[in-house]
């Protein structure tokens, strides 16, 4: 199997839209794998039996199956973005609407606040006209009842002076 053939078996299947724990082993696996034909190519050039043909069919290979895999990573980081913009969105979109519904929620209770103030207010209106009334039934009661103490100490003053 070639390295090109192992990049390709490493990428298919692996790349899964959230599943994290595939794609960082993907990954290692894809590094493992080129480090692993760097090390060979390297074997070869320190023991000089591969031809300067051989090597450069290698490197070529090797540059290739790195192009490809940063070719991969490139299009992941794409989807990565996108989803992030995605997800940006729907939470902007998802803000706006708490933000409208709690304003519109605060104007509501605003508005019921007002209109109870203004029954509250009426209502100690009316309960202060009451306390001013009783206040001066209260006097007219206290001066009526004085008249009838003064009136009743006249009847006995006049009982007591004509008993004698």
């Amino acid at each position: 199997m070639s390295l090109s053939q192992n990049h390709m078996r490493s990428y298919s299947g692996s790349f899964r839209p959230g599943n994290g724990f595939e794609e960082n082993a993907s990954a290692k696996t894809q590094m493992m794998n080129t480090q692993g034909s760097m090390a060979s190519l390297m074997g070869q050039t320190a023991s000089g039996s591969a031809s300067l043909k051989g090597k450069l069919l290698g490197l070529e290979e090797m540059i290739r199956s790195i192009t490809e895999e940063m070719n991969f990573h490139k299009k992941e980081v794409q989807i990565l973005r996108s989803e992030k913009d995605t997800l940006e969105n729907v939470l902007n979109m998802k803000i706006n609407d708490v933000r409208k519904s709690l304003m519109s929620e605060i104007n509501r209770v605003e508005e019921e606040m007002k209109r109870h103030f203004s029954h509250q207010k009426a209502e100690n209106s009316r309960l202060q006209q009451q306390i001013t009334q009783l206040k001066g039934e209260k006097t007219a009661l206290q001066q009526q009842l004085l008249a009838l103490q003064r009136r009743i100490k006249e009847l006995e003053s006049q009982i007591g002076s004509e008993e004698s």
